[in-house]
């Protein structure tokens, strides 16, 4: 790990954070939603592929540094942008 590791995660943690409340507010008050919709499923589908996507992009970069013989590979990642919140609300 390199020092910069660490401001990644915390920005990239913050940033999936504010997308998911501004998904929630977006789904309930705006395009008003039902509740149970947003809790029960929209907010656990996130919460299942977040991780998983996030792991899956972790494992390629993990693979092509394998193969390419490098270190200085990193993932890209994967998470609810805020363009997508909007583009599924409206």
């Amino acid at each position: 790990m390199v020092p910069g590791d660490w401001h990644g995660f915390f920005g990239l943690f913050t940033n999936v954070v504010l997308n998911v409340i501004v998904l929630t507010g977006l789904c309930l008050h705006v395009v008003n939603l039902p509740a149970d919709i947003v809790y029960g499923r929209i907010l656990p589908a996130l919460g299942i592929a977040l991780p998983f996507g996030n792991l899956y992009y972790a494992w390629l970069a993990w693979r092509l540094a394998k193969t390419e013989r490098r270190d200085s590979i990193t993932a890209m990642p994967y998470g609810h942008r805020c363009r997508t919140c909007l583009s599924s609300c409206f």
